[in-house]
C-alpha cells in the first residue's frame, strides 16, 4: 500500500499558481475493494490525453495569487463517459484560467468505472464529489475562500456528476454550475447511440426508476442553484437536448440560468470551440460577475451581444401568443420557410385548428432552438415539422445522417414533453435549384422514414415522389422563380398528401 500524505504540493512549470494534490480519503477508501491502484495517463497521437482506472480519488488545487481576498472556488469535474478523465484541456488548463482570474480552482480526480475494482460504482463518483465539497468547505478559512460562492463545473460526464451535485437534496449545497456539453438526463429519448456514461455509471441492468433519479433535469427544485450552460448544436454524443431540458427544468422553478448555444463545435471542445474560433469562458465569467459570484479585477466592456437567428421571429409568435393564446389541441406547422411561405395553410385545410409557426431559413438546430418558445407551450395535438432541407443545403460537411441525427434530437424534446402528440415530419421536398444534393435529401428522408417506424405517435409524410414527374424529374412548373419555394400547384400536392395524416 502506498504512503497517502494529506497534502502533496508539486510546482506546475509555467503555471503562475501552485498545484495541491490532495487525496479524499485517508486510510480505507470507502467502496475500493482493495487498495490496488492502477491509475495509467494516455496520451494519444490524435486525440485528447487522458487518465483511466482512477481508484485513488484526489482534489488538484490552483490557488491564485491574491491569497488575502475571500475569492470564489469552482471544483471541475472532467468528462469522459465514467471510464476515462480527459483532465488536461477539460481540467488543468480550465484551473490555470480561472486561478489567473482569480478564482480558486479544484480538479476533481474522481473514481472512473473498471471491473472488479469497486463493491458498487455508480454512487462512488457523487460521494467523491460531495467529498470534494466538505474539503473545500472545511479548509476555505485556509484557502481565503467565500463559501458563499462555491461553484461546481462540469464537462460531459462531468457535467452530468456536477448537476446531480446541484440538484442533490443532501450534502454541501453549491452556490452555481457551469455546465459544458454536459450529460444530463440518462431517459431514452435524450440519450444518443454513441453515449457511454449511462451504461458506465448504471451498469447493464438498470430500472425505469433508476434512470429518473439519475436524470438532473428531473430532479430540479426551487434550491437548485443558477447555471451557465454551453453546448453545439452538432453535439453527436451529448445532444444539444440535454441542456436544454436543464435549461428548462430552471426555468420553470424560477431560477436564474444562461444558454449559450453553438452551431457547430461537436462535443469535446473544452474550454474553446475550433469551429466557431471561439472561447465561451469569458462569457461564463461575465454571467458569475452579473450574478455576484465573482468580481473581476479590472472592469471589461460588455460587448455587443448580437440576437440569435431568427430572435425576432420567435418575438412576434408570443406576442401573437399572448394576445391571441393558440386553442387546445390545435395542429401545429414547424419548420422552414415552405411553410412559412403557406400563409393561406387554413384556407387548404378547412376543418382542422391550423397554427402555422414556420419561419424561414430556418435549420432544424434553430428550432430545437426554440422549441421551448413555439411548440411546447402550444400543447398541441400533432406537429407537423418540414425542416432539414436548409441543413443538407448549408454545406458539404452537413451529411443526412447529422439532418436525421438534428431530427432525432428534436423529437425527443417533443416526445418528452409532450408524450401524447403525435408527431408527423413532412418529406424534404425535391427542389431545382438544389440539384446537387439530391442524393443526401433521398438518403435523409429514406432514414427518418425507418427510424419513425420504430417510434409510436409518429408519422413519416413522403411527398418527394409525388412532386416528380412520370420520368422521376422534377417538375419546374410547381416552383417559382427561384426555383426553391413553390407555387399554389406544388401546394395543392401537399394538401392531397398531407389531409390523410391530419387528425380530427
Amino acid at each position: 500500500m502506498k504512503t497517502v500524505f494529506a497534502v502533496i504540493a508539486s510546482l506546475i512549470i509555467g503555471c503562475a499558481q501552485a498545484q495541491l494534490v490532495i487525496p479524499l480519503y485517508s486510510g480505507k477508501i470507502p467502496g475500493n475493494v482493495s487498495d490496488l491502484d492502477n491509475e495509467k495517463s494516455l496520451t494519444p497521437e490524435k486525440g485528447r490525453p487522458s487518465v483511466i482506472n482512477v481508484s485513488h480519488p484526489s482534489l488538484i488545487a490552483y490557488l491564485p495569487k491574491t491569497p488575502n481576498a475571500a475569492k470564489p472556488a469552482v471544483i471541475i469535474c472532467p468528462g469522459g463517459g465514467y471510464v476515462r478523465l480527459t483532465i488536461e484541456d477539460g481540467g488543468y488548463e480550465v484551473a490555470k484560467s480561472l486561478a489567473d482570474s482569480g478564482v480558486a480552482a479544484f480538479v476533481l480526480k474522481y473514481r472512473t468505472w473498471q471491473d472488479s475494482t469497486f463493491s458498487n460504482y455508480r454512487n462512488l463518483p457523487f460521494n467523491d464529489l460531495q467529498q470534494a465539497l466538505s474539503l473545500v468547505y472545511n479548509r476555505a478559512g485556509e484557502w481565503n475562500i467565500d463559501t458563499t460562492k462555491i461553484g461546481l463545473l462540469g464537462f460531459s460526464a462531468g457535467g452530468h456528476l456536477a448537476a446531480m451535485g446541484a440538484t442533490s437534496k443532501t450534502g454541501k449545497r453549491t452556490a452555481f454550475t457551469i455546465l459544458a456539453y454536459p450529460v444530463i438526463s440518462f431517459t431514452d429519448s435524450l440519450v444518443s447511440p454513441t453515449l457511454k456514461s449511462r451504461s458506465s455509471l448504471l451498469g447493464k441492468q438498470f430500472t425505469e426508476a433508476d434512470k429518473i433519479q439519475y436524470s438532473p433535469e428531473l430532479q430540479v427544485s426551487a434550491s437548485t442553484p443558477p447555471a451557465f450552460l454551453v453546448h453545439a448544436q452538432d453535439d453527436s454524443t451529448s445532444w444539444v437536448g440535454n441542456s436544454i431540458a436543464y435549461y428548462k427544468a430552471l426555468t420553470a422553478k424560477k431560477i436564474t440560468g444562461e444558454l449559450m448555444i453553438y452551431p457547430r463545435g461537436g462535443h469535446g471542445f473544452a474550454m474553446y470551440d475550433k469551429a466557431m474560433g471561439e472561447s465561451w469562458l469569458p462569457q461564463a465569467m461575465k454571467w458569475l460577475g452579473l450574478n455576484g459570484f465573482y468580481k473581476p479585477g479590472t472592469p471589461q466592456p460588455k460587448p455587443a451581444q448580437a440576437a440569435p437567428p431568427f430572435y425576432n421571429d420567435i418575438l412576434a409568435f408570443k406576442k401573437l401568443d399572448s394576445e391571441q393564446p393558440p386553442a387546445p389541441n390545435s395542429i401545429l406547422l414547424v419548420g422552414s420557410s415552405s411553410f412559412t411561405r403557406w400563409k393561406d395553410v387554413n384556407d387548404y385545410f378547412p376543418g382542422y385548428p391550423i397554427i402555422n409557426r414556420g419561419f424561414g431559413g430556418s435549420v432544424l438546430t434553430d428550432v430545437i432552438r426554440y422549441a421551448y418558445d413555439v411548440i411546447l407551450p402550444c400543447k398541441p395535438k400533432q406537429v407537423l415539422i418540414y425542416c432539414g432541407e436548409n441543413d443538407l443545403a448549408s454545406g458539404d460537411s452537413i451529411s443526412a445522417a447529422a439532418v436525421v441525427q438534428r431530427f432525432k434530437t428534436l423529437f425527443g424534446i417533443i416526445r418528452q414533453n409532450l408524450p401524447n402528440t403525435v408527431i408527423s415530419y413532412v418529406s424534404i421536398k425535391p427542389s431545382p435549384s438544389r440539384a446537387q444534393i439530391q442524393g443526401k435529401v433521398k438518403e435523409a428522408n429514406k432514414q427518418i422514414q425507418a427510424w419513425i417506424k420504430t417510434q409510436p405517435k409518429a408519422q413519416f409524410i413522403d411527398i418527394y415522389d409525388s412532386m416528380l414527374d412520370a420520368k422521376k424529374q422534377m417538375r419546374e412548373e410547381l416552383y417559382v422563380q427561384d426555383r426553391l419555394h413553390m407555387k399554389p400547384e406544388g401546394y395543392a400536392i401537399w394538401k392531397r398528401i398531407i389531409t390523410p395524416y391530419l387528425i380530427k
